[in-house]
């Protein structure tokens, strides 16, 4: 009868132990996605999740037994705490959406997985798919950390109705300094005879726009290096400052540029789409028409700017590795999702493909925002980027609003941002 027993009991033993293996195998494998709610670039988005729900439910179905997880909820603002905070408790996710802030401390830290292998292996992966200055963005020292999903370039919006009433044609796409000077003079004027200005040349054109479209680098590669005292920073910081003086010590405001007082003005592509295409029928400035066009260059330049990319990265502890990498490629690579986020985010897509189809939003040229993309450059990434900037600005403002030297200010702004990034 112990026999009997022992035996019905290694049985269900074997039986319990093969439904758990069973079990085990059927299980489906999760991935676990960090993303953040909204729009990566402060404008209006009517739903941040739609799209990227319909890329995870075809993703899951093409690769059977797997889940994609995400946290939703979370806002941009919370994000870098709240993922830190999982990667402090060794709950990294296994991919991630990066902020440029948390960029260069991620892989510092070793939190991010160093791409190259994946692409050098994978024969399907092809590069020249996506906008060279877009996969630029998730590099560090050469080294490919992330992948980019959405990509804005930066633009100059124009005042048509402004230019019109003056006589004055919108600049051709290779327009320069003293073409854009030209013209803010002649547009700004005292409208009714009080003595103070009331109609404007441009708005919010810093010298870092300046500097970019003149050539001027500002650090090296690695951020350890500033050049603060460059010919081509010295003349983008003059010719802005030249623009500044034509208001008079007036202030120029946004809300100026809204009622149609002011005929530039610098925005990122997200604010492009946001006010000008389908689908989010905003129409803000109805009072006047308007487009976008290059910004100047300047003598040693081009018609270039900034453009900024949201990458999306793999955990370095993942343990589903390679199929990680193939959700990255997915994202950011497969047309139907980046069509679907083209045609539903404020962002063009990181693929020519999408971004330069003729088909897909009628009202943006798209061949004209993926020569502006292929023309960007890509902000550098390093930890002390964003305060070497705010020093390097306050100065700089220091030398719009006082009699000072250009010389001498450029070489203590070299000191000071020196010694910030040296620390």
């Amino acid at each position: 009868m112990k026999k009997k027993i022992l035996v019905i009991g290694m049985i269900i033993t074997a039986i319990v132990i093969l439904s758990y293996a069973i079990w085990l195998n059927q299980r489906p494998v999760v991935l676990e996605f960090a993303m953040f709610n909204g729009s990566n670039w402060n404008v209006e988005i009517q739903d941040s999740y739609s799209f990227i729900d319909r890329a995870i439910d075809r993703f899951e179905k093409e690769h059977p037994g797997v889940k994609v997880h995400y946290v939703s909820g979370i806002p941009k603002e919370d994000y870098s705490e709240w993922l830190s905070s999982k990667i402090l408790k060794g709950d990294a996710p296994d991919v991630m959406m990066i902020k440029d802030e948390d960029f260069n401390r991620f892989a510092e830290l070793e939190i991010l997985e160093n791409l190259d292998d994946y692409l050098k292996k994978d024969k399907e992966f092809d590069a020249n798919r996506y906008y060279e200055t877009a996969l630029k963005s998730g590099k560090i020292a050469n080294v490919q950390y992330a992948l980019p999903f959405e990509t804005v370039p930066y633009l100059m919006f124009v005042n048509k109705t402004l230019l019109n009433k003056e006589g004055i044609d919108i600049p051709d796409k290779d327009y320069t300094f003293d073409d854009l000077y030209y013209i803010c003079k002649k547009i700004t004027k005292d409208l009714d005879g009080d003595g103070i200005i009331d109609q404007f040349g441009i708005f919010k054109y810093s010298w870092q726009e300046a500097a970019v479209s003149n050539g001027a680098r500002l650090f090296s590669n690695d951020g350890k290096q500033c050049y603060f005292t460059s010919t081509k920073l010295q003349e983008a910081i003059k010719f802005t400052k030249a623009l500044s003086e034509l208001d008079e010590n007036q202030k120029v405001t946004k809300e100026l540029f809204d009622k149609g007082k002011v005929a530039f003005m610098p925005l990122s592509y997200a604010e492009y789409r946001t006010y000008k295409a389908y689908p989010y029928k905003i129409k803000k400035y109805t009072d006047f028409q308007w487009d976008c066009i290059t910004l100047p260059r300047g003598k040693k330049g081009s018609n270039s700017s900034v453009v900024d990319s949201l990458n999306i990265g793999m955990g370095k502890d993942s343990k589903h590795k390679e199929l990680s990498w193939e959700f990255l490629k997915y994202m950011t690579g497969n047309e139907e999702v980046q069509k679907d986020m083209f045609l539903n985010a404020p962002a063009a897509s990181v693929l020519h493909s999408v971004t330069e189809d003729k088909n897909l939003i009628k009202d943006i040229d798209g061949e004209f925002i993926g020569k502006v993309i292929d023309s960007g450059s890509v902000k550098p990434k390093f930890e002390r980027y964003e305060g070497a900037i705010q020093i390097a600005d306050a100065e700089i403002n220091n030398y719009y609003t006082q009699d000072v030297d250009l010389d001498n200010a450029m070489r203590i702004i070299q000191r000071k941002v020196q010694e910030y990034i040296s620390k």
